[in-house]
């Protein structure tokens, strides 16, 4: 059962994932790792009550299962509940003092939660040979921000670089294939995508769902924030990559087989099997609003308006360099192109191409988002999203940061939680020199 899940999840088939536990559950299974998993799948599905609610029943089955208590912390951090999951993180650190991923929750959660004692813990752990790859890089990247709040930007930056290549090598199989795919597939084949087949019953092809796209750090979550609170009732699938995914069912056997040859490629997309794996992402919405927030999706946009031909696409951006610092100051482990300055401008002047590209190609579906005029003029900004999303607009969108079904996966979890502030212009100024 347990490889069979994890091969779900690791293609991202989060419904068959779904269907196969809950049939698991129907049928008398109620066994904790069924339990654990359909926590995980809702999850990872944005749908936070039902997740918490099947990881509270794996820890009444299993108190102080540290792998249950770390999923439990991760939804309440997740929903902004900083107190109770702190609770946990240190329950758990008490608990294995080498946890270095409960280090990070908590510092995550506020910088301030690592003492005295802790930062001396992570320095020591930093040595230990049994620390492995990628908990290194967390402790790197914990230290950095030291040093930047001591206004040591020398040895934060290097701190920085030494944690982004610990990343990227403790997953390199993964990283390198998807920098083959971003530098030498999408970015140059975006133009050239063919398909094949009929497709005979296109059950997206009323729907009109709100692909959030750009850069990280461009503000997208306080847009995705903003629109799930409208009254149009909208689900949030957050980061799905359910396009990027199904896009490789359709070629990763052949772009990473031991005899390609890049010359002979041809960007070929089957319209029958695409669909079939759209399903088992999104599942049966047909007319139904919902947002995806995978900001690559930018790539996609003509894949994407093949299969959902009333979707509309949120273009969120802010000062361009302030992007690439943002990012580079960001701890981002499953985007591979993040782990160094080179290769964040690389894949930052590409997507500044193909966003041109397909704004003037499709006008009236693409909307800028500027967060610098959202900071000034929040009223007028948002209701021009809103008009363009045909969705309604009111005042109460603004008291998001108060509601208590506010949830995100993504580092802004904290930020969103504030009111709509002034863009700052001086953040990132004394970064510059990197670009």
């Amino acid at each position: 059962m347990e490889q069979i899940i994890q091969n779900f999840l690791q293609k991202g088939e989060l419904r068959k994932a779904l269907i196969y536990l809950e049939n698991l559950n129907k049928n008398g299974f109620d066994n904790i790792n069924v339990f654990f998993y359909l926590g995980k799948v809702y999850y990872e599905l944005n749908n936070h009550k039902k997740s918490i609610f099947y990881f509270k029943k794996c820890n009444q089955i299993k108190p102080g299962n540290s792998k249950i208590l770390y999923s439990i912390a991760q939804v309440l951090q997740g929903l902004g509940k900083t107190i109770e999951a702190k609770k946990i993180y240190e329950k758990l650190i008490k608990k294995n003092p080498n946890d270095v991923r409960s280090y990070y929750g908590l510092f995550n959660l506020d910088i301030k939660n690592i003492n005295n004692f802790y930062f001396e813990k992570l320095q020591i752990l930093l040595n230990d040979k049994q620390i492995n790859l990628f908990d290194k890089c967390l402790i790197n990247f914990i230290l950095s921000k030291f040093k930047k709040k001591q206004n040591k930007i020398n040895e934060e930056l290097k701190l920085l670089e030494i944690s982004h290549k610990q990343c990227f090598e403790s997953n390199s199989n993964f990283n390198n294939q998807s920098e083959f795919y971003y530098n030498k597939i999408i970015t140059k084949y975006y133009k050239k995508i063919k398909y094949e087949g009929n497709l005979v019953d296109n059950i997206y092809k009323n729907s009109k769902p709100i692909f959030i796209i750009g850069l990280p750090r461009s503000g997208s979550t306080l847009i995705e924030s903003l629109i799930v609170q409208s009254q149009n009732d909208v689900h949030s699938f957050g980061e799905l990559h359910a396009i990027n995914m199904s896009i490789f069912d359709s070629i990763a056997s052949e772009i990473y087989s031991e005899n390609f040859e890049i010359k002979n490629f041809e960007f070929i997309i089957n319209k029958e099997r695409f669909h079939k794996s759209l399903m088992v992402r999104y599942g049966d919405l047909k007319n139904q609003i919902f947002i995806d927030k995978s900001l690559e999706n930018f790539f996609n946009i003509d894949i994407i308006l093949e299969f959902f031909p009333k979707a509309k696409f949120l273009h969120t951006f802010r000062n361009f360099n302030d992007s690439i610092i943002g990012i580079y100051q960001r701890m981002m482990p499953d985007l591979s192109w993040s782990h160094s300055i080179e290769r964040i401008i690389d894949y930052s002047n590409n997507y500044k191409i193909i966003i041109e590209f397909f704004k003037k190609k499709y006008p009236d579906q693409i909307l800028d988002v500027d967060l610098e005029k959202i900071s000034i003029d929040k009223t007028n900004e948002t209701k021009k999203i809103f008009n363009f999303c045909e969705l309604e607009w009111d005042q109460s969108i603004f008291n998001y940061n108060k509601k208590n079904n506010l949830f995100t996966k993504t580092n802004s979890f904290l930020q969103i939680r504030d009111k709509i502030e002034k863009y700052d212009y001086k953040k990132y100024e004394p970064y510059y020199h990197l670009l």
